[in-house]
């Protein structure tokens, strides 16, 4: 029995379709899935090796229709070999639409024996066929794939030919859509792999796993915090620095359900405020109100408004409302407030006084937290780290004082949003570390702290580095992540140094 049956079990309802639950108590940081992908494709438009995965122009030479790069002399031999004996075979039409490229595969894998198991993991899959039906983007996946491959020629070449229509042809881009991981490709850039026993844990924005990938593409799943036996395992789909209407939004597009989770259902987002605004009201009367997203008691006719209608139903469902004096935003005022810092978000980029400007300017509007803040401090601090980083610009004491609170500000966020074991918040807290070592032993130069001061100063920095790497330890060594942690335990060890020799000298 692998370790995932012994640990697992796949269930199913008529929510969430088939999903996964602890079929034993998991330890925090517990691996409890190791999975090679059945596919490993490139991004929508791009055209990668199909040996090497490293993007490319060329093609294999034998059979034509896949890409193989300079440096790699062949790929799949019983993919190459049936491909290159197809008679008739319109290969322009392949060759000029790269995101043919993971249907083919699907077809590939239905056709070798050797991979029935996988044709089989394959077809369990979710593709959201009915949802999808119609829709724009079947369309479009209509008009640059499912056609170009069916007018190719290539289906009397396959066995049974006859029944793989375009209703199959949409299953697979469904499946592939809906299913497919976002990872690392050799060369720096993105890849889609498909896991299907991974694809099968249910979402949450507040989720109770963490997937990691080596150089190999295997993917690891591992548990954040302790799971008790029963609990669903939940991973999360979708980006945790977003408000909830975004990540909502986004989950709806793309996976085809409205997310319910405790975020998503609490107004305050589990207290953090990533979506709330401030009271102006409040504001005149010197108070402190945070205006927040709350459901209005249906009306018989939003209700009908609701079954008649596609557009304009969630405004109606919706009110802004200050939880201190019940003063109101309209959504279409929030909309708008959302799209000028969004807008002029874009035209700061890269700029850091645009962006403390910016920054100055939306506290006034937003919650400090606000997810669109979030950002433009994320965006901040990484000029910061490059300043700190860049020794001939000599940076003075408030940078390093400013990148601090930064990171504070964030990591004050994440901790709320991400309980228990997580990457982000190792990064963060490693940064804020790293910073503080350094504006420490400033003041220390400058004569504000005492040696005694300095060296407890320092201890503390210590505590924050084991920290960050007690959260990185469960990542792959060969990953940018486990070679952070070969970093930080490197300045651990210079840290516990510089602290010897303060205190005996």
């Amino acid at each position: 029995m692998d370790m995932f049956a012994k640990k697992c079990k796949i269930e199913s309802n008529d929510e969430l379709g088939r999903y996964v639950t602890a079929a034993v108590d998991i330890k925090a940081g517990e691996t409890f899935l190791l999975e090679q992908p059945i596919l490993l494709l490139a991004l929508s438009g791009e055209r990668r090796c199909s040996n090497c995965l490293k993007l490319t122009t060329q093609f294999c030479s034998t059979c034509r229709v896949f890409a193989l790069c300079d440096n790699c002399a062949s790929h799949n031999e019983y993919d190459c070999r049936l491909l290159a004996d197809m008679k008739d075979l319109r290969i322009e039409l392949l060759n000029e639409n790269p995101n043919t490229y993971g249907l083919l595969k699907c077809l590939l894998l239905r056709e070798d024996p050797e991979n029935a198991s996988y044709y089989e993991q394959l077809l369990q899959m979710e593709s959201h066929l009915e949802e999808r039906r119609g829709s724009e983007i079947w369309q479009e996946l209509q008009k640059n794939i499912v056609q170009p491959v069916l007018q190719a020629g290539l289906t009397k070449h396959l066995k049974d030919g006859q029944s793989v229509d375009e209703m199959l042809l949409q299953k697979f881009l469904g499946i592939i859509d809906v299913n497919c991981f976002e990872i690392r490709a050799p060369d720096e850039g993105q890849l889609r792999g498909l896991y299907p026993r991974t694809a099968l844990m249910a979402h949450s924005c507040v989720a109770n796993v963490q997937i990691s990938n080596d150089e190999n593409y295997l993917m690891k799943v591992f548990t954040t915090r302790d799971v008790t036996q029963g609990e669903l395992l939940y991973n999360c789909y979708t980006n945790v620095l977003l408000g909830t209407d975004e990540r909502r939004h986004l989950l709806k597009e793309g996976k085809y359900f409205d997310c319910k989770c405790e975020r998503c259902e609490d107004p305050t987002e589990l207290g953090s405020h990533m979506s709330s605004f401030m009271c102006a009201r409040c504001a005149e009367n010197k108070r402190t109100g945070f205006i927040v997203k709350i459901k209005k008691d249906p009306t018989p006719e939003a209700i009908q408004l609701q079954k008649s209608t596609k557009s304009g139903t969630a405004k109606q469902l919706w009110t802004w409302k200050c939880q201190e004096c019940e003063h109101t935003l309209t959504p279409d005022t929030v909309q708008q407030l959302i799209e000028r810092a969004k807008e002029e978000m874009f035209h700061a980029k890269e700029d850091i006084t645009r962006y403390e400007l910016l920054l100055s300017k939306l506290t006034r509007f937003f919650h400090p937290n606000h997810y669109l803040l979030l950002d433009i401090k994320q965006n901040i601090a990484a000029i910061l780290r490059s300043i700190l980083q860049n020794f001939a610009l000599q940076p003075g004491r408030r940078v390093y004082e400013r990148k601090v609170r930064l990171c504070q500000d964030i990591f004050s966020v994440l901790q709320i949003i991400l309980p228990g074991i997580s990457r982000l918040k190792a990064i963060v807290l490693y940064e804020m570390a790293n910073t503080l070592a350094e504006l420490h032993r400033m003041r220390y130069d400058q004569k504000e702290l005492q040696k005694t001061e300095l060296v407890e100063h320092l201890k503390r920095v210590e505590m924050m580095l084991r920290e960050s790497v007690r959260m990185l330890l469960y990542e792959p060594p060969e990953t940018p992540e486990g070679q952070m942690t070969k970093s930080i335990l490197k300045e651990i060890k210079d840290l516990q140094n510089d602290v010897k020799y303060l205190e005996e000298n």
